[in-house]
């Protein structure tokens, strides 16, 4: 740890402090969804993509990064994600949501439709992801 001669401002401290815990949240948001689908080996690493997700985006992938190369179906989805506090029917709607927003923001690719199953990340999202120990 190297210790700066000049001392900092406040701002400075508490803006070092929101990102760190930003980025620790974002991460958790991801376990979050793989300790829910249970079985995973292990986690996609902290990285630049999960910067632009929502912490239920963020969920989304964890989970079916955790099931991967299984699809998971909507209502197992639904589960894992934060914030589920809307009538079930409602929130059925949701997963497609925010299938839609991290296909926008991660490529249409990432993320695959199994019709009667429900959605996988694709091979190609799956093995770019840098991953870390369990």
């Amino acid at each position: 740890m190297t210790i700066s001669m000049r001392a900092l401002r406040p701002s400075e401290i508490i803006q070092s402090q929101s990102n760190i815990i930003r980025q620790q949240g974002e991460l958790i948001d991801v376990l979050k969804g793989a300790l829910f689908a249970a079985g995973g080996v292990g986690i996609p690493a902290p990285a630049g993509w999960m910067s632009g997700l929502t912490a239920q985006e963020r969920a989304l992938v964890g989970l079916l990064y955790a099931c991967y190369p299984r699809a998971l179906s909507t209502y197992d989805i639904l589960e894992g994600l934060p914030g589920r506090d809307h009538a079930r029917e409602r929130q059925v709607h949701l997963v497609s949501i925010v299938v839609c927003k991290v296909r926008r923001k991660l490529g249409a690719d990432a993320i695959v439709t199994e019709r009667g199953v429900g959605f996988r990340l694709s091979q190609r999202f799956f093995e770019a992801l840098p991953t870390e120990a369990a």
